[in-house]
Parts: structure tokens; C-alpha cells; sequence
């Protein structure tokens, strides 16, 4: 099992790698083939789907997007509000294209217990409805492997189903709110009862003064047992476009611009926070229980992402992602009165690709 994971995880970063090439390439050829080409078309932005409402999202600034997990980052951004000429109509296709996120993660062993999990997402704007920025009709999926000793009568496979909408409106010129309501059936497929499912969402508030700060404040559901309500509150302050210095709690993030060209922006990053979540699951005494994973992180990272055109919802196109970290405060909690289960740190291999 343990060389099992490695290659997926080696094969998926792989890909990260073989892709950037590939998609190097393509902008080495396209600085040379369409550099009179004028960028204006009006692309659609995408909000996330939070798996147990992993707080990594960033505020939309104005030009550049840098790295996030997640997504807010992709979003619509007021300062940049352009009306398309009547030359230029919207393209439709491209606003209604879903986007697909996949990403992996393994934790090995230590102290007898492994974790690795394996993400994916899709989200489909409804444009024709509301707009602009539309809605987002968000679904997922993750499966989670616990390899642990038979004594720890903890689940060997978790999975975790998830539906839900979210949507950004701007109020003026400086303020915008977001909303997000998500469901989620989380279980090891035994124990289908009512602690399987979870009820996630948030609204809060965004506050852009200048060009230089962006503000938050709200609240997060997350569905989790240990943090049912999750604070929005912190501030991102990017003063020149390389660098952006993310405040935001639970998951602050410095995140610096190494490279660019015409169609590729790469970000080094180095950030923390917490991650986790809740499953319901069955023993081996045959009893329901609903257990609580938790952890905390600092990781080094680098992401590709496709540089934001002006008068743009979000950039479009493919992000990769790669990060190396270290975990700690690891704990495995219960409901039924079970003492918790304490696990020792160790390190953090995690790659995505979004397209």
C-alpha cells in the first residue's frame, strides 16, 4: 500500500510537471503566433467547493491572481469591471464551461498510522440565470485511506459525497458579500445514519479600500464536531503585483511571484493552517460512531496559474500545484465518550491541477 500511494502520488505530480512543459510550450508558441491578438473576451470565474469548508480561499485583487488552494482568488474582481462592446459580444460557451479540480495528498506513516486522500470537483456557473458573476452549482468528491492498527478501531476507507451552491455579488465599488450553503454525505459506507450528514455554509463580507488591502469578516458553518462555527476575519495586502502577504484566518500565506511570461504566472508560497474532517463510521463491536480528524500545517509551495486578463471574471485556463509541509497536533476524536487518539507529526506531500 505504501508504494502504492507513492506512485499515485509521484504520477500525479508527474503530470503536474509534464503538463507545465506542455503548457510552456504553448506559450513560447503563442508569444510568437498571436501577439497582436487583443485579450478582451469575458471568461466566467469559479467559486469553490469547500471539502469540510477548508478556509484557504484569498480575496480577488486587482491584475493578479496568485496562488490559493482555493479559488477566491479566481473570483470576480470589482476594480476590474469591464462592459463588453457591442464587437465583442459574451461568448457563451466559455461562460458556462465548468471547471474541474483534482488534487492529492499522503501523510506517511508514522507511528503506525498512514492518511492519503484523493479530491475531486466540478463547478458549473449558471450564468444564463443570475450574473455577472453567476452562481455556482458546486459538486465533489473525496475519498480518505486510514492505515492504522486493528487495536485503534479506526475506518480503513472514508468517502465523502458533497452538493452545493455559492454565489459572490458586489454591493458598490468597495464591497461585495459572498454566500455558500453546502451538503455533504460523509461515511464509510456502513454507517449511513444521520451523522453521515453534514450541513456546511457561511456569508460574509469583503471590503476592498484601495488597491493595496482587502478586508473580510463573517462566519463558516463547517460541519465538523471540534469547530462547528469558523471565523472569517483577516485582511490581504499585496503592495506591489509579486507579492501578496494573506492574513486571512486559518490559513495565513505569503505568496511571491518567481516567474512570468504572456500566458504563465509562478508563485512560491509558505503558509499554515489546519485541515481536517468529520465521517460517520461503524466499529467493529458493530456501533455507530462519528469521528473527528484534525490537524495542523505549514507547508512551502508553487503554483502555475494563467495570468488574469483586465475586464475578466477570474483567469481562466489550467493551475498546477504542488506543496511539501509538515503536520502536527494531529488527533482523531469520537462521540460516544471514546478517549481521543493522539497521532505524532510527520510530513505532507500534496499536488493539484484545476482546468
Amino acid at each position: 500500500m505504501f508504494l502504492l500511494r507513492l506512485f499515485l502520488i509521484c504520477s500525479l505530480l508527474g503530470d503536474v510537471f509534464s503538463i507545465q512543459q506542455r503548457l510552456y510550450a504553448q506559450s513560447e508558441t503563442q508569444a510568437h503566433t498571436d501577439s497582436s491578438a487583443e485579450p478582451g473576451t469575458i471568461l466566467a470565474g469559479f467559486l469553490p467547493i469547500d471539502r469540510s469548508l477548508r478556509v484557504e480561499d484569498g480575496l480577488p485583487l486587482n491584475r493578479v491572481i496568485p496562488p490559493s488552494d482555493d479559488p477566491m482568488d479566481e473570483l470576480f474582481d470589482p476594480g476590474d469591471k469591464e462592459t463588453p462592446s457591442p464587437e465583442r459580444p459574451l461568448d457563451l460557451k466559455s461562460l458556462m464551461r465548468p471547471r474541474f479540480d483534482s488534487s492529492a495528498e499522503w501523510e506517511p506513516e508514522v507511528g503506525g498510522v498512514a492518511i492519503s486522500s484523493y479530491d475531486l470537483s466540478m463547478k458549473i456557473p449558471v450564468y444564463p440565470i443570475f450574473g455577472p458573476p453567476p452562481p455556482f452549482i458546486n459538486f465533489g468528491y473525496s475519498f480518505t485511506q486510514i492505515d492504522a492498527p486493528a487495536a485503534l478501531d479506526l475506518p480503513q476507507s472514508l468517502n465523502e459525497f458533497s452538493l452545493g451552491m455559492s454565489w459572490m455579488r458586489p454591493i458598490n465599488e468597495k464591497w461585495m458579500a459572498r454566500y455558500m450553503l453546502n451538503g455533504a454525505f460523509a461515511s464509510d459506507m456502513d454507517n449511513t445514519g444521520s451523522t453521515a450528514w453534514q450541513v456546511r455554509g457561511g456569508m460574509f463580507a469583503m471590503y476592498r479600500p484601495n488597491e493595496t488591502w482587502n478586508f473580510a469578516f463573517g462566519a463558516l458553518a463547517t460541519g465538523q464536531n471540534d469547530v462547528p462555527v469558523l471565523p472569517v476575519l483577516g485582511a490581504i495586502w499585496q503592495p506591489r503585483p509579486s507579492l501578496k502577504v494573506d492574513l486571512m484566518l486559518p490559513n495565513p500565506r505569503i505568496s511571491l511571484l518567481v516567474s512570468e511570461s504572456e500566458s504563465r504566472q509562478h508563485w512560491a508560497y509558505v503558509g499554515g493552517g489546519f485541515s481536517g474532517g468529520t465521517w460517520a463510521y461503524r466499529r467493529a463491536n458493530g456501533l455507530g460512531e462519528r469521528l473527528n480528524y484534525r490537524e495542523f500545517r505549514f507547508v512551502f509551495g508553487w503554483e502555475s496559474t494563467p495570468p488574469k486578463k483586465p475586464g475578466s471574471f477570474g483567469s481562466s485556463g489550467t493551475r498546477l500545484n504542488a506543496e511539501i509541509g509538515y503536520v502536527f497536533g494531529r488527533k482523531f476524536e469520537f462521540d460516544n465518550g471514546v478517549p481521543d487518539i493522539k497521532i505524532d507529526n510527520t510530513l505532507l506531500l500534496r499536488s493539484g491541477i484545476s482546468f
